[in-house]
């Protein structure tokens, strides 16, 4: 059976807490545990039912996975192994958990970002450490793009924290036009990833007006949090809905969304319709040489911008007038380096 992220999150938590025999475990103190396990990934609270908690119970009983686990109920009310030695990270898997937690481990080797995850990432190890005795070798089958030594992971965790706890910070940054860094007090609202690379949404202290702005994790020198200024939420930022109208991240609390026509050649429109420029992606017309005019409500940037660029002369931008001025323009400057006699 396959196990998804929070699955396995949970039942290491569980394995984790049982092994602790200084403290007896009821049910309730499981699944609270198993929520916080969840909450540090997830950045907010979903309580795990208890009927989810009473199905990885059952699992790790079972030998559907291998793992067979002695849990007893002492008193009718507190969980504990029978084994005190026992742990999943000690048992030898079946083939059906081998496959179960390979594919789980492949999602889960992605998240070494998040500090808070330390401790599950540490049993998941050791469950991939076992995988590896089993199997002779560790064959990743997923590999997702990542930007090896990026600069800006070693401060996700630490805005991660201070995002989910609404806490006041002070980052030292300098972005790509300035000469030097300055320390900024920042309200920190979200963290955002486009194409491999982190984003905090947030609002300058010394904002005079609501305003959100958006700091690349890479330009950041240090963070450190600040006591001196209370935490103030900007009102017209929400976090659940603010990019839904846009590519990538640049957007203001005052950019609303427009109507974008483009029109995709017949050598391109496959890939279109499979992987649409954005979620409010709309096919108006089809031609009969199988090229396609769409529609996107979006907020007109620099993202989309590049990202209609990055198709050259398969795509025609139609409305509004300013865009498709500017994508010809970009062309035209592009035509010129071209046209123009280089040197030897």
């Amino acid at each position: 059976m396959p196990l998804n992220r929070a699955t396995l999150i949970r039942i290491s938590t569980i394995d984790r807490c049982l092994q602790n025999r200084y403290r007896r475990w009821t049910i309730n103190d499981l699944i609270d545990a198993c929520t916080d396990a969840l909450a540090e990934y997830e950045g907010r609270s979903n309580p795990v039912s208890r009927r989810t908690f009473q199905n990885d119970l059952a699992l790790m009983r079972s030998d559907r996975l291998g793992y067979n686990a002695p849990i007893v109920v002492r008193e009718n009310k507190y969980y504990e192994y029978d084994d005190p030695d026992f742990s999943i990270t000690h048992l030898p898997l079946n083939d059906e958990g081998l496959d179960a937690l390979n594919s789980a481990l492949d999602i889960l080797r992605q998240l070494q970002g998040f500090p808070q995850l330390a401790s599950s990432i540490e049993t998941i190890s050791k469950l991939n450490e076992q995988i590896s005795r089993h199997t002779g070798t560790s064959v990743p089958a997923m590999d997702m793009e990542r930007v090896e030594g990026y600069k800006g992971a070693r401060f996700i965790g630490e805005i991660y924290e201070a995002v989910r706890r609404q806490r006041t910070i002070v980052i030292v940054y300098q972005s790509f036009k300035a000469r030097q860094a300055e320390a900024l007090v920042v309200y920190p609202y979200l963290l955002k990833e486009y194409r491999n690379r982190w984003f905090l949404i947030g609002e300058k202290a010394s904002n005079r007006s609501p305003q959100v702005n958006i700091f690349a994790l890479d330009r950041i020198h240090s963070v450190t949090e600040d006591k001196e200024h209370p935490f103030k939420k900007c009102t017209d930022f929400d976090p659940a809905h603010f990019f839904d109208d846009t590519v990538g991240v640049t957007k203001t609390i005052r950019d609303r969304a427009r109507r974008v026509v483009i029109k995709i050649s017949p050598q391109q429109a496959p890939y279109v319709e499979s992987k649409p420029f954005h979620r409010s992606q709309k096919v108006e017309q089809r031609f009969s040489d199988g090229s396609i005019q769409i529609s996107l409500k979006v907020v007109l940037n620099n993202e989309l911008e590049r990202l209609i660029l990055g198709f050259g002369c398969h795509v025609e931008v139609i409305a509004p007038p300013a865009l498709r001025a500017r994508i010809a323009e970009n062309h035209r400057l592009a035509a010129l380096r071209y046209t123009t006699s280089s040197e030897e």
